[in-house]
């Protein structure tokens, strides 16, 4: 019976729900499409997420580049702005430490390419000066690592991914390490003359959060590959006049678009891998031109001292394999101090002796059966949290 002092509960808000189950079909189709790709397209992914991962976090620590400015940084050729650090992290260390953390990745095609680009990594050495505090450069990367690690472990378990991550953004808001940045006041002396300013705080090092935050799905069983997830924490959802419902709608609809955007790229990636197989560079069998391919195609330019790490490949093996790309019209090179970078272009058209196969692609029946089984498993999680797979999803 109802009493006079009971609050009615309040009918669910059919436009709140709606979105919440796009977010969930979203995240489970990336997840049963990833356990059904070929190998290959698999790891051209790995490159993509390493790369992205990498170029979003020194982002957001405040560091101003473009992609290629970055990847002529990782080669060594250049800093990474022309810019002065000031009070940034410095940025080679942010990306050991990013490096370092997902060669343990429980997804074998990034643990194993993040391994390998830990020693491929030929960025200038950061200076120890332009640390915002009495730790190195290393030593703070890798202890915001750590933080991040310790705030997921703490967070209560939760059976579902969107209560899960509203769970994240409230913890977060509240941590002295990853709360969003306040300005505050800062004494400074100009020769006699002293002076109040006001400072922004280094910004909010959630990147890494979002990298470990797929082992975190992966061991609720919310997922079967863990996968970092750039720009999954919304900074806006922390606001504290932001009412809940709103909250919840800004947390659905970044995980539906970050989700949808990874789904993407793995077919991005899909069409990639087949079309390394129609352009067959390289064709004796004990050719590594595939290979080499394969890693530019993925992560992006390199230069040959990187692909010789990578490959562990010699000198005049490198050669022989961007000899092999150049026969068939995809190889691109770019010259920065003296030193070339070398990308590919999967649209050039090849020379006429190079023959491709016919049109068309199918997943194997196995790997259908892995996909119908992971979307069997989002059911369920629909059906856990009141949600219908009959929602249609919008255009964007």
């Amino acid at each position: 019976m109802a009493h006079p002092g009971d609050v009615p509960a309040l009918a669910p808000d059919p436009a709140q729900t709606a979105l919440e189950t796009q977010a969930l079909l979203a995240l489970g189709r990336l997840d049963g499409a990833l356990g059904a790709a070929r190998p290959r397209a698999q790891r051209l992914l790995a490159g993509q997420l390493l790369r992205a991962q990498l170029i979003a976090a020194l982002r957001q620590e405040g560091h101003q580049f473009t992609d290629p400015r970055f990847h002529a940084w990782c080669a060594g050729l250049v800093t990474l702005s022309d810019a002065p650090l000031r009070d940034l992290r410095a940025p080679r260390a942010v990306c050991e430490a990013i490096l370092t953390e997902l060669a343990h990745s429980s997804w074998a095609p990034l643990a194993a390419l993040a391994a390998r680009f830990s020693a491929a990594l030929l960025a200038p050495q950061d200076h120890e000066g332009s640390t915002p505090d009495a730790e190195t450069g290393h030593a703070a990367a890798h202890s915001l690592v750590t933080a991040a690690r310790d705030l997921i472990a703490a967070l209560e378990p939760s059976p579902l991914p969107l209560p899960a991550l509203a769970q994240l953004h409230r913890a977060l808001g509240g941590h002295i390490r990853f709360a969003p940045p306040e300005r505050a006041p800062v004494p400074i002396s100009l020769g006699a003359l002293r002076l109040t300013v006001e400072r922004a705080a280094l910004p909010s090092p959630r990147w890494a959060l979002e990298m470990l935050w797929g082992e975190h799905w992966r061991a609720a069983g919310l997922v079967a590959h863990a996968l970092p997830f750039p720009g999954l924490i919304r900074l806006d959802a922390l606001r504290p006049d932001a009412e809940p419902g709103e909250t919840h709608i800004i947390v659905a609809t970044t995980l539906r678009a970050v989700a949808q955007n990874l789904f993407n790229q793995l077919g991005e990636a899909e069409q990639r891998a087949r079309r390394i197989e129609e352009l067959q560079p390289g064709r004796r069998r004990t050719s590594r031109a595939p290979a080499l391919l394969e890693l530019l195609a993925g992560f992006g330019p390199l230069r040959s001292a990187q692909i010789e790490t990578l490959l562990g490949a010699t000198r005049l093996g490198v050669r022989a394999m961007l000899a092999a790309l150049d026969d068939i019209g995809v190889l691109e090179r770019t010259t920065l101090a003296g030193v070339r970078l070398y990308a590919v272009d999967l649209g050039a058209r090849p020379p006429p002796d190079v023959i491709a196969p016919a049109a068309g692609f199918a997943f194997s029946s196995a790997a259908l059966g892995e996909y119908d089984a992971a979307m069997a498993g989002i059911e369920a999680l629909l059906a856990r949290s009141g949600g219908s797979s009959g929602e249609s999803e919008d255009d964007d």
